[in-house]
């Protein structure tokens, strides 16, 4: 388990791990950027350790994605990366057509010849997708929606502390 998620400051601010309800939930102290607390919540017990690492995978990634979306979100920058996007998928697709068409040239079957090359073309279509994906997306991107994802199936709650 990891005791203390957000020890150290940061431009984001933290979570601190700071003790446990009465009916066995973990609570955390929300800081803000200058340290200062901004609430508190609390978690599961058995999803604690989703919900830190989780919460420390955003917390790594954020600063790559920020500085990456202020060096490349120029509009010629965009165009470039939609203009990437569509080759790479064009070509993806024109192999997966192209492989099958090249096997089947000498083949009496016209059906065999168009069921090959239409599945090409999908297979094609699909590996375009994924490389134009993998090429135009910002570093640490997936990893940073994948904590997300595994924060919002959290039951996060605000604490209530009564005086």
């Amino acid at each position: 388990m990891v005791q203390n998620v957000a020890n150290q400051g940061s431009a984001f601010g933290g979570i601190n791990r700071v003790g446990t309800t009465q009916n066995g939930r973990i609570i955390y102290q929300i800081t803000d950027y200058n340290g200062n607390e901004a609430g508190k919540m609390t978690v599961p017990m058995q999803d604690a350790d989703t919900f830190e690492k989780s919460y420390q995978d955003i917390m790594e990634t954020a600063p790559k994605l920020q500085k990456y979306a202020l060096e490349h979100s120029s509009e010629q920058d965009m165009k470039k990366r939609k203009r990437t996007s569509r080759i790479i998928i064009g070509l993806g697709t024109l192999i997966g057509a192209g492989i099958p068409i090249y096997l089947t040239r000498k083949s009496p079957s016209t059906i065999k010849q168009v069921l090959a090359t239409a599945g090409g073309m999908i297979a094609g279509l699909a590996a375009g997708l994924g490389i134009s994906l993998a090429v135009t997306t910002p570093p640490g991107m997936m990893k940073f929606s994948k904590a997300a994802k595994n924060i919002s199936k959290i039951d996060v709650q605000p604490l209530e502390e009564t005086p």
